[in-house]
C-alpha cells in the first residue's frame, strides 16, 4: 500500500492560486478602480501590479519547491 503525499497537493494547489492571481489581475484592478472611485486610476493600477507580483510570488515560490523536492526524491 503506498503512501500518499499530500505536500504535493498543498504545493500544486498553492501555484494553480498563485497562477490565478496572475491572470486575474487585471479584473481585480478594474474592480478596485470602480470601488474607489475618488482616485480610481491609482487604485486600479497600484491594485493591478500588487497582485500580478504577489501571484507571480506565489506561483514561483510553489514551483521551485516542488522542483526542488522532486530533485531530491529522485537522487540526483
Amino acid at each position: 500500500m503506498r503512501t500518499i503525499d499530500f505536500s504535493l497537493y498543498f504545493v500544486t494547489y498553492n501555484f494553480v492560486i498563485g497562477l490565478l492571481l496572475m491572470l486575474s489581475s487585471e479584473k481585480l484592478g478594474a474592480y478596485a478602480g470602480c470601488l474607489i472611485r475618488s482616485s480610481s486610476v491609482k487604485a486600479e493600477r497600484l491594485t493591478r501590479i500588487v497582485t500580478l507580483t504577489f501571484g507571480a510570488c506565489i506561483a514561483s515560490l510553489s514551483a521551485s519547491v516542488y522542483l526542488f523536492f522532486h530533485v531530491l526524491r529522485i537522487g540526483l
